[in-house]
């Protein structure tokens, strides 16, 4: 294996099913993505009886919370290695915390309040952050070629995604098999998902895998304190730039994905849509989402190539604006057009997660230039801070919104409410893409940048 800081590319990535192995723990890390933000938040404000008011401050508290450990945990994992590696010693340690973190959360008992969600939104985030930050900077260290970086993200993403269209398959096969399609059957069979196989892809990652040799000069992180790594951090033009969209990608996302049990429920009218003669559950417009998701990530790879990994993360962006400029056409169609929004949206949302990641890759080289060190785990928790942040607003400020406007998670809605609803849930997206547009199109970091950094670390 090449050094990881010569300027060639390194030769640390696994291949083929071995690769699948390494990526396997985003199988189980995907429900702590989309599902949860989906279905617990729904599943509290109703079932459990939290109100949306109680729900939505503590879910969004508990992302701000992230905020703070997040970059802390970045900046431990890549200061403070152990002498089995920097990464996947924490990811192991990692796993049985999070496993009863899970379980709690999708098995509450009778009768629990705010607290008790508080305390496991707060823990388990600490947990499925260290494992996810440690795994895609692991992941970011495997290349230092422009296009190699996305061909090993979109990679990952895939896996990903394949297990986000298997925790949300599980509750609709529960459902069917139980026959018991509500809103608790769904998130207590993404718990038994997650509590399952997360030991399993963990173990099986860390067996297969080795982690790239350490650059002599990420020895400098021991004498860098928090401060100094903060400011180099504020003074990156370029890494703000790749946060911003992730945030508002995230965003956009995460107001698409909280609203969606009320959007389907009040605004498409579900149970008036059919399919082969039955009613369609809103987890089958998930899946389809999804899999237009896993069907982009080729796409938008191929594209990445082509005109550049920046230049494709706002033609997603683009893609996206179409789709909801034309959501308030869907009410009183038939299944196939809201089946193709859903799909439309997929393909379009499978492109920021993988390209931020490798155009962070890129970033990481120009800090390596500034610091003379490899910061990849701090820079990914910032990735993974600012993504929760746009996931995290929508649902502290928009179910508080809501309610304000009269609007029942029960059922039983005013026209007026379904109408803010429906606003909320075209208007705001439409906003958030147009953002990400903007800070991408004239990305300072292209194919030619990128070749000369490595070779400036080559020649240091």
């Amino acid at each position: 294996m090449t050094s990881a800081d010569d300027g060639r590319p390194a030769t640390a990535a696994p291949k083929g099913f071995r690769f699948f192995l390494f990526a396997s723990p985003q199988l189980a890390l995907a429900t702590l993505g989309l599902p949860i933000v989906i279905y617990l938040p729904a599943y509290y404000a109703g079932p459990v009886g939290l109100g949306l008011v109680a729900t939505g401050l503590i879910f969004m508290t508990a992302r701000f919370w992230d905020v703070l450990i997040d970059p802390l945990i970045g900046w431990a994992v890549d200061r403070f290695p152990t002498r089995w590696g920097r990464r996947k010693v924490w990811m192991i340690a990692a796993t049985g915390p999070m496993i009863v973190a899970t379980l709690a959360l999708c098995f509450p008992p009778e009768g629990v309040g705010g607290a008790w969600l508080s305390f496991w939104l707060f823990f388990i985030y600490i947990w499925w952050m260290l494992i996810h930050i440690c795994h895609l900077a692991w992941a970011s260290e495997l290349s230092n070629d422009y296009d190699e970086r996305t061909a090993i993200q979109s990679r990952i993403m895939l896996v990903y995604f394949a297990g986000l269209l298997l925790v949300l398959t599980g509750p609709i096969i529960a459902a069917a098999v139980l026959g018991d399609s509500g809103i608790e059957q769904k998130v207590r069979a993404m718990g038994l998902y997650t509590a399952v196989l997360l030991p399993v892809t963990v173990a099986a990652c860390c067996l297969v895998s080795r982690e790239p040799d350490v650059p002599i000069a990420n020895r400098t992180l021991e004498k860098m304190g928090w401060r100094e790594a903060a400011g180099i951090v504020i003074g990156n033009p370029a890494l703000l730039r790749v946060l911003g969209t992730d945030m508002f990608a995230g965003l956009s996302n995460g107001i698409a994905s909280g609203l969606f049990v009320y959007f389907t429920a009040e605004v498409l009218r579900l149970e008036r849509l059919t399919l082969f003669g039955a009613p369609v559950d809103p987890g089958f417009l998930l899946l389809i989402t999804f899999v237009g998701a896993m069907a982009g990530v080729p796409l938008w790879s191929r594209l990445a190539v082509r005109v550049g990994k920046h230049r494709a993360v706002a033609a997603s962006a683009m893609l996206n604006c179409a789709a909801f400029l034309c959501v308030i056409l869907l009410p009183g169609l038939g299944f196939a057009w809201v089946a193709l929004f859903y799909l439309v949206t997929g393909i379009a949302f499978g492109a920021p997660p993988f390209l931020d990641r490798a155009i962070l890759g890129d970033v990481i080289d120009l800090d390596q230039t500034k610091t003379g060190a490899q910061r990849s785990g701090l820079l990914f928790a910032l990735l993974t801070t600012t993504n929760k942040i746009g996931y995290a607003l929508p649902v502290g400020l928009l179910f508080p919104a809501l309610a304000l406007v009269g609007f029942n998670p029960n059922g039983g809605n005013t026209p007026e409410a379904i109408a803010w609803l429906t606003a909320m849930f075209v208007v705001l997206p439409l906003l958030c893409n147009l953002a990400i547009i903007g800070l991408m199109w004239r990305f300072p970091i292209d194919r030619a940048v990128q070749a000369e950094l490595r070779a400036q670390l080559a020649r240091a």
